[in-house]
């Protein structure tokens, strides 16, 4: 099939997505039913978070749904710079030393007054192997961690570290949570804007305001999130009123059916989400450099820039973004070249069997979730290597099973999104050696001496500009030996209904800035 024709089938989706609405608009059992009430935002999310405790998770929909249950001690703003957020003062008397002092008056959702102990139980119980965190790793750097009075935290370092900032983004728990044991993440209980009230799930995820919440209470009583796998769903339900929000759970293709509609907002911008074709580096062909730097060849961006993600991408030669501090210029370039994969390919020993015949060189396994827009670009993709002898199976799970497989290495072939990249130390966490799972997050067990010695250079207290040459060797290496193949990175795009004010769009992808929304009186429901 031809990629007009797919782009052909897409427009008629779109159509099919417009008669349906009009069905919605009869159907009173289309969708949720309407609550009664006039105090809520809902939010459609396309997966269940697979974790609601912020010391063991590691996607992106978790991590999202977090921010508004728990506070941590430091946050990003929508800038991406360092604030204060549960400290009212950050201190570095020493390159070793990181003293706090913590906001006074500050309660947890169960009433219990945030003192030094919780954050300390927080981070000690993260270092405990017996929980098995995922955030443990950027924890190694600590020796102890010291309590002089129930305002005053004090972070003791083994070795200096130039990000261990980042390692504080963590939200704070009570430290009544190690009595909890495993059901904490059942009735999750923190600090933050908004307090846990049910999680159903593959339906929908409740958190009600918090009176009591230190920066005031949000100005609507409830935040829901609906779980709604299918993109033709949550575009419909946003249209008929079921929810009020979206947020990269649409494909670009969707977009000019929204700027059309007078009832929405759009808000875009430029965001730090990376989104890569990872490697297993132990599977005996992908483990050759000449068959990755084929499939790289073999690839062609601009099509799914274009057609698919109708521009709301940039094309990536690395994790970081073209204007971040530590990027790296004239990295290397794996334009599409078909010609030159075939040959890397009978270099790497796999000749094409019939020429230009049906038979393959070899079949590799592409796995992915269910996401429509994921399964299409996977399509894309398939044919494009088809076209130098590379048979793709696709295989899509939904959210849970496709991230544990990720994350256990039950892989060849994956594509996944890095969100909200900042500080380049986002490299020793998924390529340094000592970092492969459950340790960390180089879960394409690459190993290379060199690499671990630069990112642990990088990691010391020395000038920007010396940290970002490091880093920008390190983009080099890692630009030459593939372990991972650069895709894109995102454009940020938020709709929802016009009457919520306030929404700012995050860097990072955050949904924090929903906190502080209003609703005009028209939106009460």
């Amino acid at each position: 099939m031809s990629l007009a024709h797919r782009y052909d089938q897409m427009r008629n989706k779109s159509l099919a997505l417009l008669v349906l609405s009009f069905a919605c608009a009869f159907l009173s059992g289309c969708g949720e039913e309407r609550s009664p009430k006039n105090d809520a935002i809902v939010v459609g999310i396309g997966t269940n978070p697979t974790q609601l405790d912020p010391r063991l998770s590691q996607d992106a929909i978790s991590s999202k749904v977090q921010r508004f249950i728990f506070s941590r001690l430091i946050s990003n703003d929508h800038e991406g710079r360092i604030v204060l957020e549960l400290a009212e003062k950050w201190e570095r008397p020493t390159p070793l030393v990181h003293r706090f002092e913590l906001k006074r008056g500050v309660r947890f959702h169960n009433g219990e007054a945030l003192t030094s102990s919780d954050v300390k139980y927080t981070f000690d119980s993260i270092r405990d192997p017996s929980l098995a965190s995922p955030r443990a790793a950027g924890l190694n750097e600590l020796a102890r961690i010291e309590t002089p009075t129930p305002h005053s935290v004090v972070f003791h370092l083994k070795e200096p570290s130039a990000s261990f900032a980042e390692s504080l983004m963590i939200g704070i728990l009570p430290k009544s949570a190690r009595e909890a044991g495993s059901r904490f993440a059942r009735k999750p209980v923190g600090t933050g804007p908004f307090e846990f009230v049910e999680f159903t799930p593959d339906v929908r995820i409740t958190l009600k305001a918090f009176p009591g919440h230190f920066a005031g209470k949000p100005a609507f009583e409830r935040l829901i999130f609906r779980i709604l796998p299918e993109e033709t769903i949550r575009v419909l339900e946003l249209e008929s009123g079921g929810v009020d929000f979206l947020q990269n759970a649409f494909s670009p293709d969707i977009l000019p059916r929204f700027i059309k509609n007078k009832r929405l907002k759009i808000r875009k911008r430029l965001g730090t989400n990376f989104t890569y074709i990872g490697f297993n580096m132990s599977d005996p062909i992908l483990s050759k450099l000449e068959v990755r730097r084929a499939i790289a060849h073999a690839i062609d961006r601009r099509p799914i820039v274009r057609f698919i993600h109708k521009g709301l991408v940039q094309e990536a030669d690395s994790l970081l973004p073209p204007d971040h501090w530590a990027h790296r210029k004239g990295l290397p370039d794996y334009a599409h070249r078909p010609e030159l994969a075939m040959r890397l390919l009978d270099a790497a020993g796999y000749p094409d069997p019939d020429g230009p015949g049906p038979e393959p060189r070899f079949t590799l396994v592409y796995k992915t979730s269910q996401n429509e827009l994921g399964r299409r670009i996977a399509t894309v993709l398939g044919h494009q290597l088809a076209r130098v002898g590379i048979k793709m199976k696709i295989r899509s799970y939904e959210w849970g099973t496709f991230f544990g497989d990720i994350r256990n290495g039950n892989f060849q072939l994956y594509s996944l999104t890095w969100v909200g990249i900042s500080d380049p130390d986002i490299y020793r966490y998924i390529f340094h050696s000592r970092f492969i799972p459950p340790a960390g997050l180089n879960r394409g067990l690459y190993k290379n001496a060199r690499i671990d010695t630069l990112l642990e250079k990088a990691r010391q207290p020395i000038a920007p500009e010396a940290r970002a040459r490091i880093y920008g060797e390190v983009q080099r290496i890692l630009g030459r030996e593939l372990p991972y193949i650069n895709l894109w990175h995102s454009v940020n795009v938020a709709v929802f209904d016009r009457r919520i004010s306030g929404y700012r769009v995050f860097p990072d992808a955050d949904f924090i800035s929903l906190a502080k929304a209003t609703l005009s009186p028209a939106a009460r429901r």
